[in-house]
């Protein structure tokens, strides 16, 4: 691809720029979905280089940052999240962020959990995959975690987060639809976890897959709302509409580091500013 061939040399013109600049202390939330294990070594790869950088941020470190009760770094940290729930997460939780002694937060969607066998697999097609591929289209080993494998992940010292009941487009839901998806959502995570989850982060994260109605709803319940559009989150970022840049591992590291870094940022105003006119 285009953007990945002149990744090098735009990440060595950031670099420069950086360091003649000063940038605002900023958080950068990375996200990721499903990890199967052939990326295993390129998501080793990514926590090396974000090390050598601003370095990792727990889940409640995050909370604080946010909040203004940490202490700005001279790089961006970054926090580590992942979304939908699948298997793959609990694995590579076990192998890889372990080793690296990497705290992150998993987006779980517990009306998907809650099936089983093949009824998970049609959940997963419908809505996870938003129609794109049937049951049959997905890999053998695709599944979402169990609830007994988050609830190890929690027990480990990793964060749950709330990410719909069953991954909808919020968007296009209104009244008792919208509250069951977002409120229903806290409702059972609270009942499996013992405790109220902070964090919401929206399905899809594109801007047109949130509206004003339902950052208000995720507002009632949640204190901080995650979405998918991609920038840095700073003292000014209202937490209703949290940034996160999303990650592909099959990318080369150049370009990795670029979006790690910031490199992308200015392409994504646009969608900055229509997200913080919702609120």
């Amino acid at each position: 691809m285009l953007r990945h061939r002149f990744s090098r040399p735009w990440l060595t013109g950031l670099r420069a720029w950086r360091r003649i600049s000063a940038p605002s202390p900023a958080l950068r939330i990375l996200l990721l979905h499903d990890v199967p294990e052939h990326h295993f070594d390129a998501l080793d790869r990514l926590l090396d280089t974000v090390k050598r950088g601003g370095g990792f941020v727990t889940p409640a470190e995050a909370e604080a940052w946010l909040a203004g009760d940490a202490p700005a770094r001279g790089n961006a940290p970054c926090l580590l999240t992942f979304d939908d729930g699948f298997a793959s997460n609990h694995r590579a939780a076990d192998v890889v962020l372990s080793r690296h002694g990497v705290k992150a937060l998993f987006f779980v969607c517990p009306g998907l959990v809650d099936l089983d066998g093949e009824a998970q697999r049609q959940g997963i097609a419908a809505h996870i995959s938003d129609g794109r591929l049937g049951a049959a289209d997905l890999p053998r080993e695709a599944r979402l975690m169990s609830w007994q494998e988050i609830a190890a992940l929690n027990d480990r010292g990793h964060a749950i987060g709330a990410h719909s009941m069953t991954h909808r487009r919020l968007s296009r839901l209104q009244g008792d639809e919208l509250s069951r998806e977002v409120l229903g959502c806290n409702e059972v995570l609270t009942a499996r976890l013992g405790a109220p989850t902070p964090w919401f982060a929206y399905p899809f994260g594109s801007i047109d897959s949130i509206s004003a109605d339902a950052l208000a709803v995720i507002a009632s319940a949640y204190k901080f709302c995650r979405s998918g559009v991609r920038g840095p989150n700073t003292g000014a970022t209202d937490r209703r509409v949290l940034r996160a840049d999303q990650i592909d591992l099959a990318a080369p590291e150049a370009y990795l580091s670029l979006i790690v870094e910031g490199g992308l940022d200015w392409r994504y105003a646009t969608p900055r500013r229509r997200l913080d006119a919702l609120i």
